[in-house]
């Protein structure tokens, strides 16, 4: 594994005085070493306190599990509104959207995905998908070294959310790239969000001219999302957002979660011996991949009114950085959180978030990767790795190569 560089929080956390000791960093969470290896720094932003000031932001930090959950439940105290970036021209660019909206527009948009993405909803999904973990996970086990990022889990899921979405076949080789700009152009204005708000831009031309209405596939998610603007629940912007969401955040932290469950399990091999032994145990496996290897690691809010706790405040009008990543390694939460233990069954990890915004598409993604350790479990004995490569990204934490060998 890529080997931890120096800690930029080491000797960053000053504390400020005021009328309380107010924990304070000048730590850059967007730092190329932070983003490829950001345990060190959130583990040192944890110690400080619940509530910690990032002077280099003029933004508070949250990088507890108590603070983030209860962030995410209280949307009238942190709200998305504002967007969930640190860049204001990303924000505007997103506003409206699912992400970046407060009730009752939100709510209005979150009906309708939720209707199509509950598990009933895929319950006709489900013999596809296993048909294609099993046909994937074949082709690979023949032995030869392969990428788990390129040929499994960007092989795998990219096809289920083009085909469920109803997409046509031209542009779909662009998806990923919307989706990693986009959580790159969450990060705060710096040397790559420039490139990663001309991402966005292109996505909105896809879906207002490859994926317009009259080119989608009949029956799709897609098309089910126009029929929401024919019965007036939406109007044609509100479709576009909602288009634009589907093909933004739909791949990529299913991609990143799928290969870290294989670089998981090849690191610890009893894992995957425990799991054979009991494959009952996928769905807590997948669990326990999601908490230690959150694939999101943080998003902001903007709080709408003074939020005390533990004796600071912040005031109004602040923007927040809510710590998913940190929280779900945050050691005053859970019993030695460094360990990957598939028994642990943390089914309140906070990777999906929770209130309101909790990820509407994480049944879509328990689906394919239930399938696809479930595929793999009948074909592996073990897994060789290489030499991981991590992605740089200001959003998203996960892998970019990952050399690996089936063992049958």
């Amino acid at each position: 594994m890529t080997a931890a560089p120096a800690d930029p929080a080491a000797s960053t956390l000053e504390p400020m005085m005021s009328s309380t000791t107010l924990p304070s960093s000048d730590v850059d969470l967007f730092a190329t070493d932070t983003l490829l290896d950001p345990y060190p720094v959130y583990a040192r932003l944890r110690d400080a306190g619940p509530v910690v000031r990032l002077s280099r932001f003029d933004a508070w930090a949250l990088p507890r599990y108590e603070q983030v959950s209860a962030a995410l439940r209280d949307h009238e105290t942190f709200s998305s509104a504002s967007g969930v970036g640190f860049a204001a021209g990303m924000n505007e660019l997103m506003a409206g959207g699912v992400l970046a909206s407060d009730p009752p527009h939100h709510t209005t948009l979150r009906v309708i995905l939720s209707r199509m993405l509950m598990p009933r909803a895929l319950r006709d999904l489900g013999p596809s998908v296993n048909a294609a973990a099993e046909e994937i996970v074949d082709r690979l086990a023949a032995g030869a070294e392969f990428d788990a990022v390129s040929d499994l889990a960007e092989a795998f899921t990219p096809r289920f959310v083009a085909d469920l979405i109803g997409l046509p076949e031209e542009g779909r080789d662009q998806l990923l790239e919307f989706g990693a700009s986009t959580f790159e152009g969450l990060g705060p204005l710096g040397e790559r969000t420039p490139a990663a708000m001309r991402q966005q831009q292109a996505l909105l031309h896809y879906v207002t001219t490859t994926a317009a209405r009259d080119r989608l596939a009949e029956g799709g998610l897609g098309a089910r999302v126009w029929e929401a603007v024919d019965s007036g629940e939406i109007d044609e912007a509100a479709a576009i957002t909602l288009m634009m969401a589907f093909l933004a955040t739909g791949m990529d932290t299913t991609i990143l979660s799928l290969a870290a469950a294989v670089r998981l399990f090849a690191e610890h091999p009893d894992q995957w011996d425990a799991l054979r032994a009991d494959p009952s145990l996928v769905p807590a496996a997948y669990l326990e991949v999601l908490r230690i290897a959150s694939p999101v690691t943080v998003f902001s809010r903007v709080t709408t009114r003074a939020w005390e706790c533990d004796g600071v405040t912040i005031p109004a009008g602040d923007r927040v950085a809510v710590m998913y990543a940190s929280a779900n390694r945050d050691e005053r939460k859970w019993g030695d959180p460094e360990r990957f233990d598939i028994t642990r069954k943390p089914a309140d990890h906070l990777t999906f978030g929770v209130g309101i915004h909790a990820c509407v598409g994480q049944n879509l993604a328990k689906l394919e990767a239930h399938a696809l350790l479930t595929a793999l479990l009948a074909r592996v004995r073990r897994f060789e790795i290489g030499k991981p490569e991590f992605i740089v990204n200001n959003t998203l934490h996960g892998l970019r190569k990952l050399p690996c060998r089936i063992v049958t």
